[in-house]
């Protein structure tokens, strides 16, 4: 009994060392939204943007400021209590607080604070295209993934029967029914097909990778996907529905909303140039005093007897600025123009998926309507050959043929099926809905 000890801690190791995390879509959705770095660092500028619009917001505040001045001097100097020569060491402080305001300035400062908020809504919109696309990303390798997955399964059951085919051949090669090419063409078919199990299987490793990458997960992590069950709503895919479901998913495509927060926000720049061709009132308050060692008074004495108040009150007109402020507000009048173009290419560019997404929920549907029955009578026409092969009625060639209809039915059929879930589910997505496979 102490023999077995050490072989069942060997046993238990290896089973919690090889053990697979089970993920449905929604939890690698969720692993996505917390690690996925692109992700964060898209929420990184809403917190930039916030910073900005904090320093726009006070500019309509006054400043305060202190200023202090040390000065010591050898030889001729202007002594700062009597303001005449003298030749002496001289030691003198001087000590201000000041406030500066900025009263009127064409009202940039409010213009500065709208784009200001423009541009927190832009990086928070960012943020929510940057999830909608890695939402479709994880939601294609998740879809291939399962693909794949069916595939691999589907190569290993055509090799079992390979060998299978292959027994069978060699009974009649050893009985002399057959003559040796045609056990040649069972291994090179065989040999074929494990071929295509390496490249699918190698596929499915390398999209399992970048699954792992999207979740910013460690890569020697062992994960398997729960399959979910392909269910279809046929009101998405009819022709009459189509172009009012485009609209509506257009109208809260993020991709769109954010074109429309940057011509939004060009918009609002222009009224930041055209601030240039206005007066500005600056306001200034000074208040402060002096100290000198050469003056015989005391500290406290001289404090209160340089104590000085300063008001000021600047008004500044813009006559001639050398074609500056003109050409900026042509410049925010052209960029302005593109950024309602970029719109309008933007609402061109998703109308173009969402119909894309339509039709090819609709082709995958048919496709797999067709192939689902395309590969019944494939299934039962390969075994018929079979059992006419073992008879001796036909030929290896006849079976192959056939074989190979069936597999190729086979994958296709899992193709579209996979497909018609992955598009559905984008459909709902688009119309604002949670994507769910």
């Amino acid at each position: 009994m102490k023999n077995l000890l050490p072989f069942l801690f060997i046993f238990c190791f290896n089973q919690n060392l090889f053990s697979q995390e089970k993920l449905t879509f929604e939890q690698c959705l969720d692993k996505v939204y917390e690690n996925n770095l692109v992700l964060k660092k898209a929420k990184l500028g809403i917190e930039f943007a916030k910073s900005d619009l904090l320093m726009s917001k006070g500019k309509l505040i006054p400043s305060l400021y202190i200023l202090t001045d040390s000065r010591n001097s050898f030889g001729r100097e202007i002594d700062p209590s009597t303001n005449q020569y003298v030749d002496a060491d001289i030691k003198a402080y001087n000590g201000n607080i000041g406030s500066l305001y900025n009263i009127f300035a064409g009202f940039s400062a409010w213009k500065n604070i709208e784009a200001s908020k423009t541009e927190v809504d832009i990086n928070r919109m960012n943020v929510q295209k940057v999830k909608n696309e890695l939402t479709i990303d994880v939601a294609q390798k998740f879809v291939t993934i399962l693909y794949l997955q069916e595939t691999v399964e589907a190569n290993k059951e055509q090799i079992a029967e390979s060998e299978k085919l292959l027994k069978a051949a060699e009974l009649k090669f050893n009985s002399g029914a057959i003559p040796e090419n045609e056990l040649f063409k069972i291994k090179a078919q065989k040999a074929n097909e494990e071929l295509t199990l390496t490249t699918n299987a190698n596929q499915l490793e390398l999209n399992l990778i970048d699954l792992k990458q999207l979740m910013n997960v460690p890569l020697e992590d062992r994960i398997e996907l729960e399959k979910p069950e392909l269910v279809i709503p046929s009101e998405y895919s009819l022709d009459e529905q189509q172009y009012e479901v485009t609209d509506k998913a257009v109208n809260m495509h993020p991709a769109y909303l954010l074109s429309k927060f940057n011509e939004k926000k060009a918009k609002t720049n222009i009224g930041i140039a055209r601030s240039g061709k206005m007066p500005t009132l600056n306001f200034r308050a000074l208040y402060g005093s002096n100290y000198s060692n050469t003056d015989i008074t005391s500290f406290e004495d001289q404090l209160d007897t340089n104590l000085n108040y300063n008001l000021r009150l600047t008004l500044t007109i813009p006559i001639f600025s050398q074609f500056a402020t003109l050409g900026k507000v042509r410049q925010s009048k052209t960029l302005y123009k593109q950024a309602v173009l970029d719109s309008e290419i933007q609402k061109i560019k998703v109308t173009k998926e969402v119909l894309q997404a339509i039709n090819n929920t609709r082709t995958a549907k048919q496709r797999m309507e067709t192939l689902e029955v395309s590969k019944e009578f494939s299934s039962k026409s390969y075994e018929a050959d079979m059992f006419k092969y073992e008879l001796g009625k036909i030929n290896i060639n006849e079976v192959n043929i056939t074989k190979t209809n069936y597999i190729t039915t086979q994958i296709q059929y899992i193709k579209a099926k996979n497909e018609l879930m992955f598009y559905n589910g984008l459909i709902k997505f688009y119309l604002g809905e949670k994507f769910e496979l």
